[in-house]
């Protein structure tokens, strides 16, 4: 089969594809014909060393996938059969094959859109385990989410939404402020202005409830200040390329709360919940409730270009890659 492996560390130029062996399910193991697999900004990090977990190369990226049931090993208590449509998470899913335990898969309509049900388990799963479960975001509340048109950010729209909250989105571009006024958005504002008091008039007299926040940089002093008493702020990655320093003492004088989001080591140590959680989701997508941003789909062949189009500031949306059966 055709992979994507990391050979060494350092740019793109290090992710070759190569000819593997196809992998054999273990006990208890389904096989999954890859159709597709959304690009995250994890993934890219990962890739280049550069995540808080460094795997040695070689070794194959990309955490979330759909594809097609191809082979039910020994052992696998489920329901699936060859020729189901699934999708889920998992390491190393920038391969035509990949196995999982049986447990570990999403079992969808065999009529599903497989390019969104690719860009859907990590991303809004993220936001419904960092809204609801460390936030405990309550119908009602105000929710500020930065850098809103990015994939972990646009899924917090709508996951926001669908939680009852009244959102307010912050962007860079006419182009994607219009985008997140077509995906929910109570609010749209210019990040690109001094936004802070925009921000705290259209939360009300209480401020900001809860900020979402993939971004860092200086944004998220500025955004913390936007809270109300009591406001939980989301830390949930540094897309911006810097970590923030944050004068602890806004801590006390808001009586709010600065909160990790880390979707992997929750998935980790929770597996079940984890799953759980990506159900809830995809009931949500089948509800028509939640309705990922695909901006291009990329031909596994020409990953590279796929990279370059996921780190363009300029997408507006997620980049899928489209693996597809063996040629």
């Amino acid at each position: 089969m055709k992979a994507l492996q990391v050979h060494h560390y350092g740019g793109d130029d290090a992710i070759q594809l190569d000819e593997i062996n196809r992998p054999d399910p273990m006990h208890g193991e389904v096989r999954v014909r890859v159709e597709a697999s959304g690009i995250s900004f994890v993934d890219m990090l990962i890739a280049r060393g550069g995540y808080q977990i460094r795997l040695a190369p070689p070794f194959i990226p990309g955490s979330e996938f759909s594809g097609i049931v191809d082979a039910v090993g020994r052992g696998a208590t489920t329901d699936l059969k060859v020729g189901d449509h699934v999708c889920g998470t998992g390491r190393g899913v920038w391969a035509q094959y990949l196995c999982l335990a049986a447990n570990q898969l999403h079992p969808i309509p065999n009529n599903s859109d497989m390019v969104e049900a690719a860009a859907l388990p990590v991303s809004f799963g993220t936001a419904l385990y960092g809204l609801r479960e460390r936030a405990h975001l309550i119908p009602g509340e105000t929710l500020l989410v930065l850098g809103a048109a990015g994939g972990v950010g646009y899924a917090a729209v709508q996951m926001g939404k669908a939680l009852g909250a009244r959102v307010i989105a912050l962007a860079s571009t006419a182009e994607k402020r219009r985008t997140l006024q077509d995906a929910g958005a109570d609010e749209v504002v210019d990040s690109g202005v001094d936004w802070k008091d925009l921000v705290k008039s259209l939360s009300g007299r209480r401020g900001v409830d809860v900020v979402f926040d993939p971004v860092g940089n200086s944004t998220t002093d500025t955004a913390f200040r936007t809270l109300g008493w009591g406001g939980r702020h989301l830390m949930v990655g540094f897309a911006g390329g810097e970590i923030p320093l944050l004068k602890a003492n806004l801590t006390i004088v808001k009586g709010a709360s600065l909160v990790g989001v880390d979707y992997r080591k929750f998935g980790e140590r929770n597996p079940g919940h984890r799953i759980r959680l990506e159900r809830e989701v995809l009931a949500m997508w089948r509800d028509g409730k939640l309705k990922p941003l695909v901006a291009q789909t990329v031909p596994l062949d020409h990953f590279d270009m796929a990279l370059k189009q996921a780190q363009n500031r300029a997408t507006v949306g997620r980049v899928v890659l489209t693996i597809g059966q063996p040629r």
